[in-house]
Parts: C-alpha cells; sequence; structure tokens
C-alpha cells in the first residue's frame, strides 16, 4: 500500500471531486452528514475555520485550509473487500497518521502530532478508470472541533510512515519495494516499446505507453523535441531520470538507447556515395498526416490526463467554447479543457473542471460520438456540450 498526503486550497473542489466522481462510493464522513452535498460539506469545514479565526495564523484565513489524502492498497492487498474492510483501513490509517510525531525532525511542538480523528473528513472510495484498482480519497479540515491546527510540516512524509506502519502490520509490501518494483515494470515497457519501433518517434513512444495503460506528461522545447517527461503509473509518478539504468530512458540518452537496441537497422542505413549505373531509388508517396497538439490537463494535483487532437479539431473547439452563457467565475480555459476531456473520453475529468468553474458540471448524459462521425463534427460537439456543462448550476448561490 502507499499513501499520499498534502495541504490544499482548492478544498470546495476537492471534496467536490472525491463525493461526484463516476462510481465513487462514500466510505465514511466523520463530524459531518453524509447526505449533504459537496458543497455543504465544505461550508461546515469553513463555519469551523471561521469560529476559531482569532486563533488560526493571527486571524488571517490558512491559505491551504484542507489536509487532501490518498491511499492505495494493491489489487491484490484489497481483493474481495467489503466496505467495511474499506472503512476499517480509513479508520486504521487516521490512527497512525494522527500517532506519528514529527517534532524531531522539524523541531515544532505542533508536528507532535495531528487530531484527524477530532476533525471533520469525508472519506470516498474510487476506481482508477485505466487500471480497476480501488484507492480512497480522504478531505480533512486543517482545524480541528477544539481550533486546533493540524500540523503541515512534512505531512508527505507522515503519510508514508503511517502507510509502512499498516504494511508492516499486516504483511504487505512496503511502499519502498512498491516503489522499485513500479519503476522495473514501466522501464521495462519503455524498453520493450523502443524494440519494437522501426525508428524513433516521440509520438509513437507515448501512444504505446497510453495503450499499456499509463499517463505520459511530456515537457516539450519551444524549438522542437522534448526535454523532459514523466509516466503516471495509477497513482504515483515517475520521472524519465528514474527510470532504466543510468538515465537511458532520458529525453538527452533515449535515441542512442533505441540505436544501441537496433545495431543492425542502423548498419543497413543507405550510404549517400552515387555511381553512373546506380539507378536513382524513387520513394513512394505518402499522405501528409494531419498537425496533433497535445494537452495535459490537470483536475487536481494527482490527477492529469493526456489529449490528443488535431489542429483543425483543437481550432474548432477554441472558436466555439463561449463565455456567453457561462458561470460569471468561469474562465475560458476550462470550457475549452472541459471540451478537450469529452472529445478524448474523459467524461468524469470533464464533469470535474466543469464543476471547478462553478457549472453544472453532470449533464453528460446521451453524449457518445456517433459511429460514422468524424472529428470535425465531434469537436463541435464537444464544445456545445462543454459551453452547457459550465453554466450556473440552478438552485446554487455563491
Amino acid at each position: 500500500m502507499i499513501a499520499k498526503a498534502s495541504t490544499i486550497s482548492h478544498g470546495a473542489n476537492a471534496i467536490r471531486y472525491s463525493v461526484n466522481k463516476e462510481k465513487a462510493d462514500i466510505v465514511k464522513a466523520n463530524l459531518l452528514p453524509d447526505d449533504i452535498s459537496p458543497e455543504a460539506m465544505y461550508g461546515r469545514m469553513m463555519l469551523v475555520q471561521r469560529k476559531f479565526a482569532e486563533n488560526i495564523n493571527k486571524g488571517k484565513p490558512l491559505g491551504r485550509n484542507v489536509i487532501r489524502i490518498e491511499i492505495s492498497p494493491s489489487k491484490e492487498e484489497s481483493r474481495d473487500w467489503t466496505m467495511d474492510d474499506w472503512v476499517h483501513l480509513a479508520d486504521e490509517f487516521i490512527r497512525m497518521f494522527d500517532s506519528i510525531d514529527l517534532s524531531g525532525k522539524t523541531k515544532r511542538a505542533s508536528s507532535k502530532q495531528t487530531n484527524l480523528k477530532g476533525s471533520q473528513y469525508i472519506v470516498a472510495l474510487h476506481r482508477d478508470s485505466k487500471s480497476g484498482i480501488l484507492h480512497l480519497h480522504i478531505d480533512a479540515n486543517r482545524v480541528d472541533m477544539g481550533g486546533k491546527v493540524n500540523d503541515s510540516h512534512k505531512i508527505g512524509e507522515r503519510a508514508v510512515m503511517a502507510a509502512n506502519i499498516i504494511n508492516e502490520r499486516r504483511g504487505w509490501v512496503q511502499s519502498e519495494e512498491i516503489g522499485i518494483r513500479h519503476r522495473s515494470e514501466i522501464s521495462d515497457s519503455c524498453m520493450e516499446i523502443l524494440r519494437t519501433m522501426d525508428n524513433f518517434s516521440w509520438q509513437r513512444y507515448e501512444t504505446e505507453l497510453v495503450k499499456r495503460g499509463y499517463q505520459v506528461h511530456l515537457q516539450d522545447k519551444k524549438g522542437g523535441g522534448v526535454y523532459g517527461y514523466s509516466i503516471k503509473r495509477g497513482n504515483s509518478i515517475y520521472k524519465s531520470s528514474v527510470l532504466g539504468v543510468g538515465r537511458n530512458l532520458t529525453p538527452s540518452k533515449i535515441e542512442a538507447t533505441w540505436v544501441k537496441l537496433h545495431p543492425l537497422e542502423r548498419k543497413s542505413e543507405p550510404t549517400q556515395t552515387r555511381t553512373a549505373d546506380t539507378a536513382p531509388v524513387i520513394q513512394p508517396q505518402t499522405a501528409p498526416q494531419p498537425a496533433l497538439k497535445h494537452y495535459n490537463i490537470a483536475t487536481d494535483e494527482y490527477h492529469n490526463f493526456h489529449v490528443e487532437i488535431s489542429e483543425a479539431a483543437d481550432t474548432i473547439i477554441r472558436q466555439n467554447c463561449s463565455l456567453e452563457e457561462a458561470h460569471p467565475l468561469a474562465k475560458i480555459r476550462e470550457i475549452q479543457h472541459t471540451a478537450l476531456l469529452l472529445f478524448a473520453g474523459y467524461l468524469d475529468a470533464a464533469t470535474s473542471i466543469a464543476a471547478s468553474s462553478g457549472g453544472g458540471g453532470s449533464d453528460t448524459g446521451g453524449l457518445g460520438r456517433d459511429k460514422d462521425e468524424d472529428d470535425l463534427e465531434w469537436a463541435r460537439r464537444c464544445a456545445k456540450m462543454a459551453n452547457s456543462m459550465c453554466k450556473r448550476r440552478k438552485g446554487l448561490h455563491r
């Protein structure tokens, strides 16, 4: 099992994502009703913070006012679990998280322990869209019911330590060993992809990784090419510098790695010499490939979605997305991202973006690409739906 934790400033959006995600189940609501809207849950957390405002940060509101935790047992560790099993894991994790003393490392008395048990929090069970692996999201109030601020120093380390204590107690694989296994698995996939490539291409490399269930984030150079990339497996992200052997999968070395895997192709490349009786080789004409645009769209700090779209379809989305009827707080970029996610088939991610912009976000019923529909017409429909999803929700006042 692995675990992550951080403090965030977009608590309302995080809770909305946790509760409203497709097929999400509420595992537990601590010191909160479980039958109210995500907005109402967040509102109740803010009421507690306002109650103790004079004692918090010298009267200033907390910038990062929610603790965000994600807990991911492996498929084998959570096989055949009931909802009670997930409740027990959430309770055990909260106890371990609160019990860890980090004051020696941080030199702060506030790091001696947290009090999530005495704080409002919501636990939701999610299913990873690619792998089907189940994992928990916990969104907790930074301020407990007594007005104490839950410490955020080395909070990620606190989560890892809590996970490792549980792993040891339950006989599960430790998080460090899981990371090593994952890096080895991804590295093997990368090398296998390079072996099957007739020539090195970033586009094909990325496409083949996506086919294997990974998410890829390429960092493009302004003048062309790639200066960095990372690969996401489940809920963990690995930079290219930690993959392979001797950094041989980093952008500066990956093409040389491909050459080493294809020595025969390298030797059989035609030379530039030409004799009198050598007939010129006529290369077959190939149809030009449409120019593609690539987007990596984050719905929160844990979820990043890759969208590949032709420039023509991208232009249609940009031309047809409009702020005219959108929620007053919505931005054109959010509406365009909603449309792009719809275009790529990420319905729940599109819903999350639309909801964070203040829109209705959930009305995607009936949206699906027709069998004979081309990219341009599909892009128009996605833009139209994005405009509708980002409208103000009826009955909601902010």
